[in-house]
């Protein structure tokens, strides 16, 4: 565990954050033919944005749930300062060279969804820009309702239970009027709202919570068991045969009914929850692994390997003819994660440092 700017840091957790990357990487370029049989284990790799999901709602928990002074603008300061920056610049980019040589109001439109991120609340935009980004819209959902949940939570820690229910049923009601109205697909279908929005994953985020406030509080049940790193595992590793299993003619498992339940109860609860409490917890050499400086560093800039693993830079890297079979491939990997520390280390966290400093109040010491 470290501290930095006075938020403290997890450095098995921030290495599982590169963890996570990697397996949305290897989710979008899979490195074997789907002649092989373990093309549709890696297929169903999205599981890594669960990871992210689960270690989002642990993080902000962990800093804000109890404080008795919240500032508000501070917070969302913070937030912003970590995802925007290099947000706005990579979709910016995306959307240079069609604005440039397709100059009308409905492109103009879209780079104004995408540059909010409102696109993904509509499920025929969500994959427009940076077409990964979909995910960020979830997140900054969860970063807005937060503070909402921690107060709720504080009077009554029941709430964990039906918070979700409230939001799941929200995003139910929103599909029932919005399917009906035709505007840009705007919760067009359940299908996509349980898959691609926080009404529909808002249970990764709790189970998240709910970590934070065990570990926080030291429950003593969690005490009485020694192998949570390795159960974790395990069980994801269950999760995703069960989701290969549960495919049947979908392209993804999550797709069907009880997939939907493997990826957004039984994978967080069984799987993400006892490895996260173990990587806490237990000293391990996973653990040590993941909490070592070379890891620590690819989790910092696994949100930048993360917006650019797809799209122009990614696709600039292919066009040089860095793609295709495993020694190309390896090399697509390895070049695009060195890219992404070097904007971490000379755009990214100069750009949080900056607007952290001069947009965040100053908090007089309690």
């Amino acid at each position: 565990m470290s501290q930095t700017n006075n938020l403290v840091y997890f450095n098995s957790l921030t290495g599982v954050r590169f963890l996570a990357a990697s397996m949305v990487y290897f989710h979008h370029f899979i490195p074997v033919s789907d002649q092989h049989f373990l093309y549709y284990i890696f297929n169903e790799l999205h599981i890594g944005v669960t990871l992210f999901f689960v270690l989002s709602g642990f993080l902000i928990a962990y800093r804000y749930l109890d404080l008795k002074s919240f500032s508000f603008r501070n917070y969302m300061v913070n937030r912003i300062a970590r995802i925007y920056p290099m947000y706005f610049l990579l979709t910016t980019l995306t959307f240079s060279s069609i604005i440039i040589h397709n100059f009308n109001s409905y492109q103009w439109l879209m780079y104004g969804l995408n540059v909010t991120m409102l696109r993904g609340f509509f499920a025929d935009l969500r994959c427009t820009g940076i077409a990964q980004g979909w995910s960020l819209t979830v997140e900054e959902t969860f970063y807005f309702l937060a503070p909402l949940f921690f107060f709720v939570l504080r009077k009554s820690k029941a709430a964990l239970l039906w918070l979700p229910l409230v939001l799941i049923s929200t995003g139910v009601g929103l599909v029932l009027f919005f399917s009906k109205h035709t505007f840009l697909s705007f919760f067009s279908s359940f299908e996509f709202m349980f898959n691609y929005t926080f009404f529909g994953r808002c249970s990764e985020f709790f189970i998240g919570i709910a970590l934070a406030l065990a570990y926080k509080n030291n429950v003593n049940v969690l005490k009485r068991f020694r192998h949570f790193t390795y159960v974790g595992i395990a069980a994801i590793l269950f999760s995703l045969f069960l989701l290969n299993e549960l495919r049947g003619t979908m392209d993804f498992g999550i797709r069907q009914p009880w997939g939907k339940v493997v990826n957004t109860l039984f994978l967080p609860l069984f799987g993400i929850f006892p490895l996260y409490y173990g990587l806490l917890t237990e000293s391990t050499w996973i653990s040590k692994i993941l909490g070592s400086k070379p890891f620590v560093l690819l989790g910092k800039s696994s949100y930048i390997f993360y917006l650019i693993h797809m799209g122009v830079v990614a696709s600039f890297l292919q066009e040089l003819g860095l793609s295709g079979g495993f020694l190309m491939g390896t090399l697509h990997f390895v070049l695009l994660n060195a890219l992404s520390i070097a904007l971490f280390w000379f755009v990214e966290d100069p750009l949080n440092a900056l607007i952290r400093k001069h947009f965040s109040r100053r908090q007089l010491p309690s």
